[in-house]
């Protein structure tokens, strides 16, 4: 592996809020803030809430995202401050983080991604435990299409200065939706067949407040999900089915020093198994875990500058079938920045990331933001960052196709926002550039029907967000809330490493130009109703762009009907939703058919015993 040269409430839809980031004090940087207590995955909600993306196979199958154009594996998910991203594939499947585990999520881009470590060349979706919540016992049933059931019961209590959190889950589904088989002559209504899901999991959080200064907090949790991979339209299935095992634990320690100094400590460990079987081929096992120390420190030197340092080590190792011997590596990064709070109105934040693996130095990767307030009513953001993209397990090692010399992937991004906010409404645009090279893809090996991984080519993605929200009150009993979100990107190969340059310019398949939701909610007493729409523009799915292989883009729409109920401290709501309400016949991935109309049925409890 080279480093240089050669060689992620009970109402459905809360409203979004762009702010900057509080987790430290990073201006410029954007985070958008996703609904708590939402139902389904992380996938779901990202998917109704926001305008990115999704990549999805079928309810319940594998699921990604798209952010500003780039691929999957440059997205980073984390929790509690750790990368959940696997050291095989690159990924994190998105369907297998229930929202239920998740107190607080947020898509982050600009700097702030960038500080989220390897693979956040575009950005990062962020999920943290919440310990601030009062006592509360929370519960949530479910049953809809197509077999889906699901059955969750959380608490929250305090025992003078320990917390308690705990969740407990599980959902399980048929996914035998039907679909219009284009396959067949007068394209008839079928059933997809081996698309089952089961999920069950536990989660446990514990934090204990030793004095004013001094805390220390653990969280782990455990998910074991099965599912069956279903067949291409139009191709015979072969039982085909996965089963995933992921677990993962975090230790962290908060110590508050004199003169506004600021230390913490955190340890974890994430182990991942995934178990592929199909009748036609042996059985795969696969399995990964890393470990994981990060120490960071933060000292105020006056009232308007802040410095902060932070070191981590990763040591990863994994198994696969494709490195039965097993592989591992070391990585050690060193981050540091400065803020200056030059008063109410401008911020200035500059920062350096500085990373080692196997003894090998990989090129730093410097960041610089500014926020600048010049109106009560108007901010403007600015920030610019590398980053870069260690190549995955898979990529290096795996037998016959992977690649020890290929280079890390490198990039540069720069972003500018302006926000408009006055009584009940907000308006907010931003701009975007990203460029990355030395791109991985697996393509066919010359001469050979085996596919290799290689530096591929760079890609330029460009593009325009444009968010809004309204919030009327129209009377003591009535409140109308909308909200939309529109994305456009531009995202193309701007050279090839190879001698065929035929798709320099071309765009990269599956990557839409043109994604939207738009959200509106009418709220009177106790009752709600709403209704989302979510597009998707064309997609390639080539990357010659030939029109013959171009998904169409579609239109989905959603409605929701529901009734909140409160016995004292009893506080719970009823709710039936209306997904693809029109009926919509379309595909997310070529040949890979989606859900007609369907329904689903949520009862949700909370009960708080704080007094």
């Amino acid at each position: 592996m080279l480093l240089h040269g050669k060689g992620i409430d009970t109402s459905v839809w809360r409203n979004f809020e762009l702010i900057a980031s509080k987790d430290h004090i990073n201006p410029g940087s954007i985070r958008i803030n996703l609904p708590q207590q939402q139902d389904g995955s992380i996938a779901d909600v990202l998917s109704k809430n926001s305008a990115l993306f999704i990549k999805t196979y079928a309810p319940g199958s594998l699921a990604t995202t798209s952010m500003r154009g780039m691929g999957a594996q440059h997205t980073a998910v984390l929790w509690n401050g750790i990368n959940l991203q696997s050291s095989m594939n690159g990924v994190i499947d998105l369907n297998i983080l229930p929202m239920f585990f998740i107190d607080k999520a947020a898509i982050e881009t600009g700097v702030n991604a960038s500080l989220c470590g390897n693979g956040a060349l575009a950005g990062a979706i962020v999920t943290n435990t919440d310990f601030q919540s009062p006592k509360k016992l929370i519960g949530e049933m479910a049953y809809g299409s197509f077999g889906q059931k699901q059955l969750a019961l959380g608490f929250t209590t305090k025992i003078k200065q320990l917390v308690l959190h705990t969740r407990l889950f599980n959902k399980s589904a048929n996914n035998d939706f039907e679909y219009y088989n284009a396959f067949k002559i007068g394209q008839p209504l079928e059933r997809i067949q081996n698309n089952q899901f089961q999920q069950a999991g536990v989660m446990q959080s514990i934090r204990l407040k030793l004095s004013e200064s001094k805390k220390i907090q653990a969280s782990w949790w455990y998910l074991n999900t099965q599912r069956g991979l279903p067949a291409v339209m139009g191709a015979a299935s072969h039982n085909e089915h996965q089963n995933d095992y992921n677990a993962i634990a975090c230790v962290q320690y908060d110590y508050t020093l004199p003169n506004k100094q600021v230390f913490n400590s955190k340890l974890a460990f994430n182990s991942e198994m995934i178990n592929y079987f199909n009748d036609l081929l042996s059985p795969a096992f696969n399995t990964a875990r890393s470990l994981i120390s990060e120490s960071q420190y933060t000292i105020k030197f006056k009232r308007h500058l802040e410095w902060y340092n932070s070191f981590n080590a990763t040591y990863q190792k994994a198994w696969t079938d494709g490195y039965r011997q097993g592989v591992d590596r070391l990585g050690l990064s060193w981050h540091s920045r400065l803020t200056w709070l030059a008063n109410k109105t401008f911020k200035l934040h500059m920062g350096n990331r500085q990373m080692m693996v196997q003894n090998l130095m990989a090129p730093s990767t410097p960041d610089v933001s500014t926020e600048w307030a010049f109106h009560p009513n108007w901010k403007h953001k600015l920030n610019a960052a590398y980053s870069f993209r260690l190549p995955s397990f898979n990529d290096l090692y795996w037998m016959g196709g992977g690649n020890p010399d290929l280079k890390s992937e490198k990039g540069k991004k720069v972003e500018s926002s302006i926000e408009f906010k006055q009584a009940g409404f907000k308006l907010g645009l931003t701009g975007f550039f990203h460029h990355v090279n030395d791109w991985i893809m697996w393509v066919p090996a010359t001469g050979a029907s085996l596919w290799k991984a290689v530096n591929a080519k760079a890609v330029e993605s460009k593009g325009c967000e444009l968010s809004s929200e309204l919030k009327w009150n129209i009377s003591k009993q009535l409140l109308i809330k909308w909200f939309s979100k529109y994305q456009y990107v531009n995202s193309v190969n701007k050279a090839v490493y190879g001698p065929d340059q035929s798709i320099i310019g071309k765009k990269l398949f599956y990557t839409p130009q043109h994604t939207g939701i738009s959200q509106i909610q009418c709220l009177f007493n106790k009752y709600r109703i709403a209704t989302a729409c979510q597009y998707v523009g064309q997609r390639f799915t080539t990357a010659d762009n030939a029109l013959s292989g171009q998904l169409p883009a579609y239109l989905i729409w959603q409605l929701a009907l529901s009734r909140e109920m409160d016995f004292g401290q009893w506080h719970s709501s009823l709710e039936l939703t209306i997904n693809n309400l029109s009926n919509v016949n379309y595909m997310v991935f070529e040949n890979r058919p989606m859900p007609l109309r369907n329904i689903y049925l949520t009862y949700k409890f909370n009960i708080n015993y704080e007094h």
